[in-house]
């Protein structure tokens, strides 16, 4: 039977199954290692592939550029919004929302679109009656929001058409024509009351 050679004196023992040492343990010299490169040191427990988001991290921020991108196009600047709708039924009712953040041209053009649609569609109901013209009020706090924003640049495809303003599309004409009449009608009544009385 063969015996293994014994080992040479002040040599350090070698571990011949790779296997790491244990704690507390002396650290084994490398005999593969090249004399002149730092030996590799140890990750801490709990992060052995050390942290994988650091590149992301390192990159630097574009100057004046807050950290939101545009929900529909991906361009920067952008702001945080919530833009409501609201259709009403004749026993239901239907509250919409989309949120953001949105850039400018986006976030205008999901205003106007949702405000147009909320006035023909909002009104048929009871309560709707009084629901439809708070939302499109409502919709003037983001819409200030995405006004004060810069054009925006850099996203993954054009953002959005605005379109024309809310009061040049035919639903807000529709429903400004009988806003104009009761109120109006109203003027006419307060007029003859005084005449008469």
């Amino acid at each position: 039977m063969a015996t293994p050679p014994p080992p040479q004196q002040g040599a350090a023992p070698q571990n011949p199954y790779g296997m790491p040492p244990q704690q507390g343990a002396a650290p084994q010299h490398n005999p593969y290692a090249m004399p002149h490169q730092p030996q590799p040191q140890p990750q801490p427990q709990g992060a052995p592939y050390g942290n994988p988001y650091a590149a992301y991290q390192q990159q630097p921020q574009h100057a004046g550029q807050p950290g939101y991108a545009c929900r529909c196009c991906g361009a920067r600047p952008a702001a945080p919004g919530t833009v409501r709708g609201h259709q009403g039924l004749l026993v239901m009712m239907r509250f919409l929302s989309t949120h953001g953040p949105f850039c400018r041209d986006c976030g205008t053009s999901i205003v106007r679109d949702m405000s147009a649609k909320t006035l023909w569609q909002g009104w048929w109901g009871p309560a709707s009656l009084f629901i439809t013209p708070l939302t499109v009020l409502i919709n003037l706090v983001p819409r200030s929001a995405f006004r004060k924003l810069a054009p925006p640049v850099g996203g993954f495809r054009p953002p959005l058409d605005p379109g024309k303003p809310l009061w040049q599309r035919p639903p807000a004409l529709i429903i400004a024509t009988p806003m104009v009449l009761v109120a109006l009608s109203i003027v006419a009544l307060v007029v003859i009351g005084a005449a008469t009385g």
